[in-house]
């Protein structure tokens, strides 16, 4: 049997026929719908949350357990939400309107773009002068290796594409032999009637798992021209690389909507920034990618499944450049695109491109760099040698597995502080949740009002009596656990108070001691103190929104070196924008990714130790 399902979003209702015991979640896929799943609907995040209205079945346990009160208000969870009758859901979209990093350090660079146009004027054929075309085209390119004078015989064997060779003589011809180049390296890339030099963009990506940021380039004289970001579709299908390995894995049909997807958002996002720039999408010839080794793999579409498993072997590390259609980029037919390399299944391109952006690789002396997130990715070094680690944190940081957590996006309390109880809400509208800068600030504000000890333990009522009456008041329970109250019900838009759980404090223990152990294990590795280090530098939308003092209060960076933190912002996007525009920044990218030494924490023994020592806060 069919019943009518209406999808209240935005002002506007849709409407799909689904048939009886259908998923919601999967119906929502099915109408371009994405809500935010970080346990790729599994049912253990409690946050593809929506209002339902009509005949539902009785919530599950899970359900139960994860809403609490919220289900009085009609409130469900798509993933284990069926069809048993004709229903209304109404989603509330404000937690799109994300606040995405896409500031970085940017250096000023050589400018020696990726891809380069000359504008040529051909001698024309005649008896005494038979060369073949593209020969005559070949001579005045301006590519490495060809010359005026060079003879046919010593010519090397030049890369191109069949479709240019196919149409170069009609072209020649009806241009009057007055072309423009296209090339890269040693590749002719294109031949253009007349002069196109002044049309030459490029553009530079960091894929990351949540977000994706686009940066687009006058590649003439390096001028950024705007940039673009926008929430990964990817993440529907989980918060984490694992779960969307695993997605992948499960048929050729899976991988390819994977694919998909993240091509269609650079498209989107390469669309958008043309039209403001004003230029048209034909004229970029150049797209550069970062981002971690499980995003560009599925974007490329390599097989990613042994990322995920031990002992965690990618497709490839390498640089990988090919045709921008080959990989269904929508720029110039001629485009170039490259993906930077990586060092590992777990130390990827955006770890690579941070390290350069920073300019960590040529300092004296050690720097630390520190990009946290689901894995928290870190460097210690400088000039003379690279080591880097991966910790797996988990996804608490992002707002995953916390009881009222959720991204940065409008709406989400991102600074907390005990005295007066005050916090600030990215948009400046009644919160509904805790992204990861507020759980920190919520954590090390809790910790020094005494609410919770160094073991992570809420005080109970006991405990909490000999503490201010205006604090004592915040304690209560949450799902049947003892929570601390940080946003009362009365300001909140969700109808029940903003809460800090005991096991949200366990998972943030758990996320801050991968963090730290990982430090410590490099530390320990280079048999250096933290008195070695010149400078930290933190990368990512969360590196930079954190505050230093809370991330030291709780243990998540050493105390020691808060005076030598500097937050480098979107250092990846950064880092892809070098090497868009200069070749000799790819060359050095590649340099650091070979020369950067990898430590596997899961078999490290020091690992195993520093983490349980950082389980306690200081």
């Amino acid at each position: 049997m069919k019943y009518r399902v209406d999808v209240h979003m935005d002002g506007n209702v849709r409407t799909a026929m689904a048939d009886s015991g259908a998923n919601l979640l999967e119906i929502l896929n099915s109408m371009g719908i994405s809500l935010y799943t970080p346990c790729g609907g599994r049912g253990t995040c409690g946050k593809c949350i929506v209002r339902a209205e009509g005949g539902m079945a009785e919530p599950s346990e899970n359900e139960r357990l994860l809403l609490g009160e919220r289900l009085k208000k009609g409130f469900r969870l798509a993933c284990s939400f069926r069809i048993g009758s004709d229903v209304c859901i109404y989603i509330d979209s404000s937690g799109e309107q994300a606040v995405i990093m896409t500031d970085g350090t940017r250096r000023q660079v050589a400018l020696d773009p990726l891809v380069r146009k000359k504008y040529i004027e051909l001698p024309l054929p005649s008896l005494e002068d038979q060369r073949p075309d593209m020969e005559r085209v070949l001579e005045l390119s301006g590519l490495p290796g060809m010359s005026a004078g060079t003879s046919i015989s010593n010519l090397p064997g030049i890369e191109t594409e069949l479709e240019l060779l196919k149409g170069l003589p009609a072209l020649l011809r009806s241009s009057g032999y007055r072309v423009t180049t296209v090339g890269t390296g040693g590749k002719l890339l294109s031949v253009e009637a007349g002069d196109t030099t002044p049309r030459l963009y490029g553009a530079a990506f960091d894929i990351g798992t949540t977000t994706v940021a686009a940066y687009l380039y006058d590649l003439n004289n390096g001028k950024l021209l705007g940039v673009a970001s926008m929430m990964n579709p990817q993440r529907k299908f989980g918060a984490d690389v694992i779960s969307r390995i695993d997605y992948a894995r499960t048929s050729g049909q899976a991988a390819e909507e994977l694919r998909s997807l993240i091509t269609e958002c650079v498209n989107e996002l390469t669309g958008r920034l043309a039209d403001d720039a004003g230029i048209n999408v034909k004229d970029i010839y150049a797209a550069v990618f970062s981002g971690n080794t499980t995003m560009l793999h599925l974007l490329a579409g390599f097989d990613a499944s042994g990322i995920a498993v031990s002992p965690f072997i990618p497709a490839t590390c390498r640089t990988v450049r090919l045709g921008a259609k080959e990989l269904g980029i929508d720029i110039n037919g001629s485009g170039h695109a490259i993906l930077l390399p990586c060092v590992s299944a777990y130390i990827g391109a955006d770890t690579v491109s941070a390290v350069l952006a920073s300019g960590m690789y040529e300092r004296d002396g050690f720097s630390l760099l520190v990009d946290i997130g689901t894995n928290g990715e870190i460097v210690l070094g400088g000039k003379d040698g690279l080591t880097a680690c991966s910790a797996a944190a988990g996804p608490a940081f992002e707002g995953a597995n916390i009881r009222f957590g959720m991204g940065g996006v409008a709406g989400a309390v991102d600074s907390f502080a005990i005295q007066g109880f005050r916090y600030t809400v990215i948009g400046n509208i009644a919160a509904r949740g805790i992204c990861g800068s507020g759980i920190v600030d919520a954590a090390a504000a809790l910790l020094d009002a005494g609410a919770i000890d160094e073991t992570g333990a809420i005080a109970d009522d006991g405990e909490a009596a000999g503490l201010p009456q205006e604090i004592r008041k915040r304690f209560t329970a949450t799902d049947g656990m003892r929570s601390f109250i940080l946003v009362p019900a009365e300001e909140t838009c969700i109808g029940e108070p903003i809460t800090i759980t005991q096991k949200d404090i366990r998972e943030i223990q758990n996320a801050k001691a991968a963090i730290a152990a990982g430090i410590e294990t490099l530390i320990s590795e280079a048999g250096i103190s933290h008195d070695d280090i010149d400078k930290v530098f933190l990368a990512g939308g969360f590196g930079s929104s954190i505050h230093v003092r809370s991330a030291a209060r709780i243990g998540l960076l050493p105390p020691q070196l808060t005076d030598r933190v500097a937050a480098v912002g979107n250092a990846s996007g950064s880092g892809a924008s070098e090497c868009l525009l200069s070749q000799e920044m790819l060359r050095i990218a590649e340099e650091i990714a070979g020369k950067v030494r990898y430590i596997e924490l899961s078999s490290s023994a020091v690992f195993t130790e520093k983490y349980i020592e950082n389980m306690m806060f200081a």
